[in-house]
C-alpha cells in the first residue's frame, strides 16, 4: 500500500468520523486561522510576560474544545457497532420479503426461499446463482458440497471465517433440478441481490459462476472469457471465478479455483 494511499484513507476517515460527529450532535465546525505577524500592531507590542498568559490561555482554549469533543462523543454509541446494527436491521428487513416473495414461478415448487446470510460489515461478498437442495431445505446459502467447498477456500487461502463475510445468490428459490435459472426470474429475483449489496456496500464482489457474473457486469459472455479478472464499477469491483459446484464436477479446475483465491487475498491485503 502507497504512503499516498494511506494519507488518503486518514483524511477520508476523519471526514467519516466528523461528519458522524455532525449527525448526532448538530453543526460541528473547526476553525483553524493563521497568525500573522501584523497581529499585534494595532494593539501595541505585548510583553514578554503578555505573551506568555496570551499563549497558556490559547493552549487551555485548544484542550477545552477536544476535551468537548471527547465528552461529547462518549456518549455516543460506538460507530462500529451502531453501523453493524442498522446494517443488520435492513437485511433482516430485506431477508423477510425474500422469504415471502412470489414474483416469480419458482417459489410454489419451494420448502425454503434463500436470503443472503453473514457479516453486513463485510469487505467481501460472494455471489452464486441459486440454492440447491440442501439450501432449499435449510434456507441459507451455500450450505451443501459447494458451501464446504466455499468455507474452506475462504478459511484456507483467505485467512477469514464464513462469518466474516457475506454470501448471497442472484435466484432465491431451489429451480426445479438445479437447473440454471432462466432470464425472467432472474430479472424477477435481483433487485434483492442489488438491495443486499447497497446496505452492504463491499469493496469487492465475487461472481460464483457465469450467472452471478452476467447480473453484476450486464455482460453476456462465457464464464471462460470472464474468468480471473477484476472488473471495476462505479459502487464497487467484482471478480469472475468459477462456481464451486462446477469444480467439484470438474476436479481439473481446482487449482485454478485455487489461484483465483489467492488473487482475492492479494485484492483484499491491499484495501
Amino acid at each position: 500500500m502507497s504512503h499516498e494511499k494511506k494519507i488518503s484513507d486518514v483524511f477520508s476517515d476523519l471526514e467519516d468520523f466528523f461528519n458522524f460527529i455532525d449527525e448526532c450532535i448538530g453543526d460541528v465546525c473547526f476553525v483553524v486561522e493563521e497568525k500573522k505577524d501584523n497581529d499585534q500592531s494595532n494593539s501595541g507590542k505585548l510583553t514578554d510576560s503578555e505573551q506568555k498568559k496570551s499563549i497558556s490561555s490559547e493552549k487551555k482554549q485548544q484542550v477545552s474544545i477536544f476535551e468537548t469533543i471527547i465528552r461529547e462523543c462518549s456518549k455516543l454509541p460506538e460507530p462500529y457497532t451502531a453501523i453493524y446494527q442498522e446494517k443488520s436491521k435492513i437485511i433482516k428487513e430485506i431477508a423477510e420479503r425474500i422469504k415471502h416473495c412470489k414474483d416469480c414461478e419458482l417459489y410454489k415448487g419451494r420448502t425454503n426461499a434463500v436470503p443472503g446470510d453473514g457479516n453486513p460489515n463485510t469487505y467481501v461478498v460472494f455471489v452464486g446463482e441459486a440454492p440447491g437442495y440442501d439450501e432449499d431445505k435449510r434456507g441459507k446459502p451455500f450450505v451443501g458440497k459447494s458451501g464446504k467447498l466455499l468455507n474452506k477456500l475462504i478459511e484456507d487461502i483467505l485467512g477469514l471465517k464464513r462469518e466474516d463475510v457475506f454470501i448471497t445468490n442472484v435466484v432465491r428459490c431451489r429451480p426445479p433440478q438445479n437447473r440454471t435459472p432462466d432470464k425472467k426470474e432472474i430479472e424477477a429475483c435481483s433487485h434483492y441481490l442489488f438491495e443486499e449489496l447497497d446496505v452492504i456496500r463491499p469493496k469487492l464482489v465475487v461472481a460464483l459462476g457465469a450467472p452471478a457474473a452476467k447480473v453484476l457486469l450486464d455482460k453476456d459472455e462465457k464464464i471462460s472469457e470472464l474468468r480471473g479478472n477484476f472488473y471495476t464499477r462505479s459502487d464497487f469491483t467484482v471478480f469472475v471465478t468459477f462456481h464451486p459446484a462446477f469444480v467439484i464436477r470438474n476436479p481439473a479446475y481446482m487449482e485454478v479455483l485455487q489461484e483465483d483465491f489467492k488473487k482475492i487475498k492479494e485484492f483484499l491485503q491491499a484495501i
